[in-house]
């Protein structure tokens, strides 16, 4: 599910706990996560569960991606009420993704 920089903001802003996946449409590693990542997701919301994954394009606001200290991507941060707790940078399995979504669970 991707996020627009209003959305982002807004869950950051209201202490909300959930992963994000940093990306640009332009980036071959980003571009070989989305299946993962579109996956998990739709077992998720199939499974009944809240979904706690999301997507956001950095090229949609590079402001916030500087405010989040992102350099590389993808960058998959995890948040716990609003506060960065972890984050992994490159390519990531679905297993190292399930991993950080646990976090926040």
């Amino acid at each position: 599910m991707n996020l627009t920089a209003e959305e982002l903001r807004n869950k950051i802003d209201n202490k909300e706990s959930f992963v994000v996946d940093l990306y640009a449409d332009w980036c071959g590693p980003c571009k070989m996560m989305s299946p993962v990542i579109e996956n998990i997701i739709k077992k998720t919301i199939d499974n009944g569960e809240e979904n706690k994954l999301f997507k956001f394009n950095i090229e949609e606001d590079k402001q916030i991606a500087m405010e989040l200290g992102v350099r590389s991507i993808p960058n998959v941060k995890v948040f716990k009420e609003g506060k960065i707790i972890d984050q992994k940078i490159g390519l990531l399995s679905e297993v190292q993704l399930n991993e950080l979504i646990s976090m926040v669970k």
